[in-house]
This record gives C-alpha cells, structure tokens and sequence, in this order.
C-alpha cells in the first residue's frame, strides 16, 4: 500500500484516501501481523496493508465504497466489511480461533527433538483468492518447522489431523485432534527412531535461499526445515555467492542436530552449475569469493576450482538442465565417447555428478544416471550425489534426496569441511530418498572401495510408514538381477531387509564395477506426498 501511495505522489495522480483500523479476533483482543485486503464493490483487487503490533493498519482507498477482507494464518477467512465512500475508519475482525499447543519427544530418550508439524483440517478451508496473493502451504493449513520440538498453532475450531514427522529415520505421529474455539488442546508426540544409520550422517549439497536471485527463502527458515526433516548436513549453495548455515545453527542453539560450513553454486550463465564443496568465504571480496568465470573457459575455472586451498569436490549440478544450465548439454556429452563433443567447452577435471535433483533415481535414468554409467565405464573414477535444489522450502523440500556418508560417529560437532569432503571425495555416499541402504562386498568393502566379485550384504531399512519392495543390482551399468526384499527382520515398527546377493561380471574388462538401487511402493506421504522411496549406492569397484 505504501508504494502505491508513493508511486502516486510521485506521478502527480490523485491521492487515496486514508483508512485506518484495527484487525481484532472475535471476542478478542487486537491481531498482529494480519493481513487487510481491499476491493471494491465489483471485486477488484485495490491494496493491502499488515496490521502492528497493536493491531492497527492504515492503508489508501479511493472514494468510493470498499470491501475490507482480514487474513491470517490459522484463521478461517471472514465474510468482508463494507466501508462507505467517506469512511475515515473502519474496524475488522477475524473468527473465534483455537489453538493445538504440540509439543515432540524422542520415544527413548525422552527429550525434545526438532520436527515438522503439519495441520491438515478435516473439512478443507476455502482458498483465498487469488488476487490477495498469498502463498497458502501445499499441504494443509500449517506445515510448521519446530526446532525446539515445540509449536504453538491457532487453528479454525473443528476436527484436525496433526501429523508430527523427523524425516526418514523416525515413525509418525498421525492422529486426530479436536479443537474448539477458544480453547488450547495439548498433543504431545512421541516419536520412535526406528532405523538404525550409526556412524552415518547426510547432506543436502544443493541448497537455495534469498542469497540466490531465484529464491526468496529466508536464510533461518531454510536451516530449520532442514533440520526439522532430520538433515545433518545443510549446505547453503547460493548462485554465484558464497554462505554458511554454520552461524545460524549456532545462534538457533542446534548444533547438536547439524553443522554445515561454507559453499557456493558456481554458475555461469553460458555452460553450466557447478557445486563447489567446500568454498572459501571472504566476506571482503566480491560475491564472498565467489569464482569468477565470466570470459573464461570451463578448463581454466575448472584448474583454478580444482588447485583452491580448500581442494574442494567440484560437482557438475543437473547435468542436464535445460538452456545454459546444463554442463554436459552445453558440451555435447556423448555417451559411446564418455566425453564432450564441443573440444572448446568439454573438461573432464569435475569430480562428481549430481546423478538425481530433486527426484528419484528413475526419473533421471535416461539423462543424467546414463551420462553417469557412460563415465564409470573409462579409467577414472566419477562419484553421484544427490540433492534437493530446493528453491521453496515448503514446496521443494530440503533433503529429498539427500547424501549419507559413513563418517564413524554421530556427532556433528565433530564434522568439519575437509571430513565431509574426504568421505564425498572417497565415495563413502549412499544417496537416499526415504530408504536407507547399506552395502558391503567382500572383506567388509563399501561404497567406493575395491572389492572382489562373490556375495555382498545389502540391507534396506525404512521406517513403518514407508514400504521397501526391491532391490536392483547394477553391474557395469547393465541389469543383472532385481531382488525381492523378502520378509522384514527389523525391531520394532521399523522395517530393516537383509539380503545376500551374488556379485559377478557380465562380460569381459578390465575395471568392474556395482552399485544397487532399491525402491518402494507408494510416496511419501504425508511428510513428501508425490516423491518415490528410493535409494542408490555409489559403486564398488572389483
């Protein structure tokens, strides 16, 4: 509203006039934060202001008569109030509410734990127009991110589902709640950990928020979605800009639950992203340190990547995205070949591929899983990761999917930069999208190593609320055998598979390799309703 009074003053156009007022709750006191929408008489969208702290807004109509609309998260949306063409004032006020206090403990420890609560009403709330212009949450009314395992939320009276989640480690809480008007009813959500990823923590290497021109995500938010789904490892990948979650986690108090360090998307706007893990931050350079790459070619931006103090992992990002965005498009990538056709642009000097962005193994079979396989298939070694690209955290979640690397503890206090490159660089990375893997070949080798053909371990575990149905062995980047998951034998509600798979080549060459992808039945849902259950591990080489 104030800009628009603005751009009138500033154009000699005539001046609406003011209207002043106070947002209440119905048999209540004054509302801070909501929003008044203003329409005429017809239903022309007019302006909008956000009520103080005292409740009061003011925002500039014309002189005519208006409609005045309140909204407010967690309030159903009232019939509108009429101001007359000289109204000076005019009050509004929004339905009685009621409130879910939730409140999230570990089953066994018995302490808080970050979690996402979600309100999902029995009988949906009717959307608000579309002209008001606010972005209502995908998934029911409230999709809360509770670090501090506490949420306090007004709901309108009524029948509710609340479902309390921590990513893909724990059971659900899924259960109805009755709230009536006026009144505060207590859940308290005890959340079982039923898979077991000891030694094991993962990271989201893909991550946008409003230091990226493409994302109005704020910072704090990011990080508490991300931790709230139960990510070790956020990392902040800002196009062309270098940041830290570090010293937000810090200043959350949550660095028992997670740690990051600093790290770009290095991203030209000619032949490709690049993730750089870890970056350099110099916040008294331009872009923090960002590496500059316009005018250049990417072997030389490669070289200087490559040759930083950091020694980060240079990651090709979505391979094969459209426009300039896409590396391995820009450079002709040609699979019988395993390199790029266009001489000028094609370097092979990355060391990773971001194999699956914001997807499921599947759907990235026959582009970027391809180009990956066509690289296993030379001399040198290539790892996959994958990552979320998240760009809305409440739409494209962060940590699906996401990257587990055996690391030998579970505390991320411990964790630095160089110790999560190292068990990226080494391939000790088994990306999943709901269902944990884990694979040993001979001698107790896993992922990345160098093992031998004959019998690997694999087991699949996942919580109750996930379904795990096979497993796909991948030898030289030829099916050979997809395995049944069988009958579970884990503890609990949770689900854990072991299977013994026999391992052998298929043809004759000199360097072997398999990795193993399983799947599920269904989504998601209700924590990622439309994303698969899936998991991949990066190759052992025999």
């Amino acid at each position: 509203d104030g800009l628009l009074e603005a751009k009138r003053r500033a154009l000699g156009e005539p001046a609406w006039r003011e209207l002043r007022g106070v947002v209440r709750e119905a048999g209540g006191g004054p509302l801070a934060g909501a929003w008044v929408h203003a329409t005429s008489a017809d239903g022309k969208y007019l302006t909008r202001a956000q009520s103080g702290a005292d409740g009061a807004y003011v925002l500039h109509v014309p002189a005519v008569p208006v409609q005045l609309t309140p909204t407010l998260q967690g309030w159903a949306i009232p019939a509108p109030t009429a101001a007359a063409a000289d109204a000076a004032t005019a009050d509004v006020t929004l339905p009685p509410r009621a409130t879910l206090d939730v409140t999230a403990r570990d089953a066994t420890t018995n302490e808080p734990i970050p979690v996402r609560v979600q309100v999902l009403p029995a009988s949906p709330l009717g959307p608000a127009p579309e002209s008001f212009g606010i972005r209502e949450e995908t998934n029911g009314l409230w999709q809360e991110f509770a670090v501090t395992g506490h949420a306090t939320l007004p709901v309108p009276p009524g029948n509710h589902r609340v479902i309390v989640s921590r990513g893909f480690e724990y059971e659900l809480y899924d259960a109805p709640a009755v709230a009536e008007a006026g009144k505060t009813t207590t859940i308290t959500a005890s959340l079982q950990r039923s898979v077991e990823t000891t030694g094991v923590m993962c990271a989201d290497f893909h991550v946008h928020s409003n230091y990226s021109l493409d994302s109005t995500d704020r910072f704090e938010e990011k990080v508490k979605s991300a931790i709230a789904d139960g990510l070790e490892i956020p990392v902040s990948s800002e196009h062309q800009y270098i940041e830290d979650f570090l010293p937000v986690i810090q200043r959350l108090g949550l660095t028992k639950w997670a740690y990051s360090f600093p790290s770009a998307e290095l991203t030209t706007f000619t032949w490709g992203h690049f993730g750089v893990i870890p970056a350099h931050l110099d916040r008294d350079a331009p872009n923090n340190g960002a590496t500059a790459w316009m005018g250049r070619l990417p072997g030389e931006v490669f070289k200087e990547v490559n040759e930083a103090p950091e020694k980060p992992v240079l990651v090709v990002n979505h391979p094969r995205a459209g426009l300039f965005q896409g590396y391995f498009g820009m450079a002709g990538f040609d699979r019988a070949q395993a390199r790029g056709t266009n001489t000028e642009l094609w370097s092979d000097a990355f060391a990773a591929l971001e194999v699956v962005n914001g997807v499921d193994f599947d759907a990235s079979r026959d582009a970027a899983v391809a180009d990956w396989f066509s690289l296993l298939g030379t001399d040198k070694t290539y790892w996959g990761v994958g990552n979320s690209d998240s760009h809305d955290y409440r739409r494209s979640f962060v940590g699906y999917p996401r990257n587990c690397l055996r690391f030998g503890h579970d505390d991320p206090s411990k964790l630095t930069g160089e110790s999560v490159r190292d068990a990226l660089r080494a391939g000790a990375n088994v990306v999943t999208g709901g269902l944990y893997l884990t694979v040993e070949g001979p001698g107790g080798i896993g992922p990345g190593g160098k093992a031998a053909a004959g019998p690997y371990k694999v087991t699949v575990a996942s919580p109750g609320w996930i379904t795990p149905t096979s497993v796909e062995v991948i030898v030289d980047g030829v099916t050979t055998q997809t395995v049944p998951v069988g009958t579970s034998t884990g503890p609990g509600p949770g689900k854990r598979f072991e299977l013994a798979i026999d391992v052998q080549p298929t043809q004759s060459r000199a360097r072997h390799w398999v990795l193993f992808h399983a799947t599920g039945t269904g989504d998601l849902a209700p924590v990622h309703p439309g994303k698969k259950p899936f998991a991949f591990s990066n190759p052992i080489f025999f």
